[in-house]
């Protein structure tokens, strides 16, 4: 059981795999960040969108 653990570690340290998740306190801060912008109002050039918010953001 060791063996097919440590092979296992050894593959993904081999071939790192990529995620496309992103953490959870980033969405969490651009979404504080959205509101306190204002953009939840309909009349902000930038409503609906998550854009420039903060250095992280994908959005």
């Amino acid at each position: 059981m060791k063996f097919f653990a440590s092979l296992a570690a050894l593959v993904l340290m081999a071939f790192p795999v990529k995620s496309e998740a992103r953490p959870l306190v980033g969405d969490l801060m651009a979404e504080k960040l959205y509101y306190a912008e204002g953009r939840q109002h309909p009349g902000h050039p930038l409503h609906g969108s998550h854009e420039g918010l903060w250095a992280g953001s994908d959005h």
